[in-house]
């Protein structure tokens, strides 16, 4: 194991300073070589209970008067170390920025494998697979507990902070670009997971819940998105061997380039966004991820990097129909299932042209203000108090 040594003289925090090298899924505090100036602690989510281990790689310049960049990087336990490296060439630049990194991962004992699988990915219904659909949460803990915890022990540049994920971790990153656009300024999704859960991230009830926000809330993230040439064909510097390997039928049914490139396409037609693709010629899944990050580090702390010009703000959507209040998702929340099953027991009175314009302007409110987890417990709860009280939705819903 590789020895701790501390200068205590000169150690500003109460954190121990530990050298880290992350070389795979286990061990990675006690790897043979060492990363200078890395702080490595346990955070238990105060909400979901899970164990994170959270790597913090301490900039190499001095605050800037604005304060650090910085890098958030999800699958800490592979990713880590080649970020810290990547972002500290970048900051030996002459315009090069003090950044912290931010590395999430999970304690040695524990299989990342898994809990990755847990954190990482989304989920259509209420009620997940097995091993699955936890994004929401894991959200809520990037967003209301490490990010407040971070900004509590350094100065942080609201401006250049920058969530990066591969694989299930680019399917995250798509996930909280989608509800939580102010989450940070730049969202680098690497060979994003977008065939999972059918395909979720590309249903119009899912994504399309983005634009709202970006109007409403005034957010103005970028957005990068990689792939590698050979994620929807097989590799053929590497070939499978006894089943093993990049598999040729799996590649082509998941389409990864396609569905990434399709997904920037999208993103890229919005207002208040910047889209980028970026396809690797020779790479796949696993040999992709260095030139993905470092690709990311560049188009998130280049000097010349600006933020997109902001949406159009909806002002008013004008009286409501039927003289009936539409509540906003804050307001709505906060009514009981029998208060929100009158609401809806009204609203499907109206005649069918002020009841379907009313349902447009509740769609929107609900969009701008909830995530889709959220929404769907409402979706739920809708179905359950109709069969609950034996009636049925108009055919619009």
């Amino acid at each position: 194991m590789t020895k701790m040594s501390f200068d205590w003289g000169k150690c500003s925090r109460a954190l121990m300073i530990l050298t880290v090298a992350l070389l795979g899924w286990a061990g990675a505090a006690r790897a043979a070589e060492a990363l200078p100036n890395v702080e490595v602690r346990e955070m238990v989510g105060k909400e979901n209970g899970r164990r994170y281990q959270i790597y913090t790689a301490l900039p190499t310049k001095p605050q800037p008067e604005e304060g650090y960049a910085a890098v958030y990087v999800l699958d800490a336990n592979i990713m880590f170390a080649t970020m810290v490296d990547t972002v500290r060439a970048s900051e030996r630049r002459p315009t090069g920025r003090g950044t912290v990194v931010i590395g999430i991962g999970y304690p040695e004992e524990l299989k990342a494998n898994t809990e990755r699988q847990i954190d990482l990915t989304p989920s259509v219904s209420t009620t997940p697979k097995p091993g699955t659909g936890g994004a929401e949460a894991f959200l809520r803990f990037i967003e209301n507990e490490l990010k407040p915890d971070v900004a509590a022990r350094f100065k942080i540049d609201n401006t250049r902070e920058t969530l990066f994920g591969h694989s299930y971790g680019g399917l995250f990153t798509l996930y909280a670009l989608i509800n939580s656009p102010g989450l940070v300024d730049n969202f680098v999704a690497a060979s994003p997971s977008i065939w999972f859960e059918s395909r979720m991230m590309q249903k119009d009830n899912v994504r399309g819940r983005l634009e709202p926000k970006l109007q409403t809330q005034q957010v103005t993230p970028r957005v990068l998105i990689t792939v590698g040439e050979y994620e929807q064909a097989a590799d053929p510097d590497f070939p499978s061997v006894h089943g093993q390997g990049s598999n040729a039928d799996i590649l082509k049914e998941r389409q990864q380039v396609d569905n990434a490139r399709e997904f920037a396409d999208y993103l890229s037609k919005l207002k208040g966004i910047e889209a980028k693709f970026v396809m690797f010629p020779g790479e796949d899944h696993g040999t992709v991820i260095p030139a993905a990050i470092s690709r990311g580090v560049r188009f998130a702390l280049a000097p010349t990097v600006q933020a997109p010009e902001l949406a159009a703000k909806v002002v008013s959507m004008g009286k409501p129909p039927g003289g009936i209040k539409v509540p906003t998702a804050e307001e709505y929340l906060q009514l009981t299932a029998e208060q929100r099953y009158k609401l809806r027991m009204r609203i499907r009175k109206l005649p069918e042209q002020k009841r379907m314009a009313w349902n447009q302007q509740f769609q929107y409110s609900l969009n701008s203000g909830l995530t889709y987890l959220q929404h769907r417990k409402l979706h739920e709860e809708r179905q359950e108090m109709d069969q609950k009280h034996g009636t049925k939705p108009p055919p619009e819903g």
